[in-house]
């Protein structure tokens, strides 16, 4: 195959630099979406390739910082469990083993986040009897990902502090 052309890999660093402008995106991410316009615009995928190294020698393709991206702000903005969180990653293309170095050196206070998540909904329930309170208060902790042992604590204590 012939050389890359500069032009075409400039091409390619554009439409990476405009996925890239709204948030970070993991390799899988970016690849996906290279691959789409290179079906459209009929780029060779070595030109791709090319891009996707290009972007991880700049360092703005980079699934290490991404995974600490995407947990600090799942942690800090709609709290869920470490296991959806670990769901979630992998969807995007984040390998088992960069999810679990991630997590392992940065563990997270579930019951904390599990409290930081029910506060925001807490006051909707305040018009229900205790048992549905309960109820609704479990099944979206349950959708977040914790566990029923979690679940009881933190509505529990929510229920005292009234």
């Amino acid at each position: 195959m012939s050389e890359i052309g500069e032009e075409d890999l400039s091409v390619v660093l554009n439409h990476a630099y405009f996925y890239l402008k709204f948030r970070l995106r993991s390799r899988k991410e970016m690849q996906d979406y290279l691959g789409r316009k290179a079906e459209k615009y009929h780029w060779p995928l070595s030109v791709v390739e090319a891009g996707l190294k290009k972007l991880e020698q700049l360092g703005l393709l980079n699934d290490h910082e991404f995974t600490r991206a995407f947990v600090e702000s799942r942690r800090a903005r709609r709290p869920k469990s470490d296991f959806v969180l670990r769901r979630e990653l992998l969807r995007f293309g984040i390998t088992e083993e960069t999810i679990g170095q991630y997590l392992s050196e940065h563990p997270s206070d579930e019951e904390a986040l599990a409290a930081l998540a029910l506060s925001r909904k807490w006051p909707q329930y305040g018009d229900l009897n205790k048992q549905k309170r309960f109820a609704r208060a479990a099944a979206f902790l349950t959708r977040r990902g914790f566990s029923f042992d979690i679940i009881k604590k933190v509505i529990a204590k929510n229920q005292e502090e009234e």
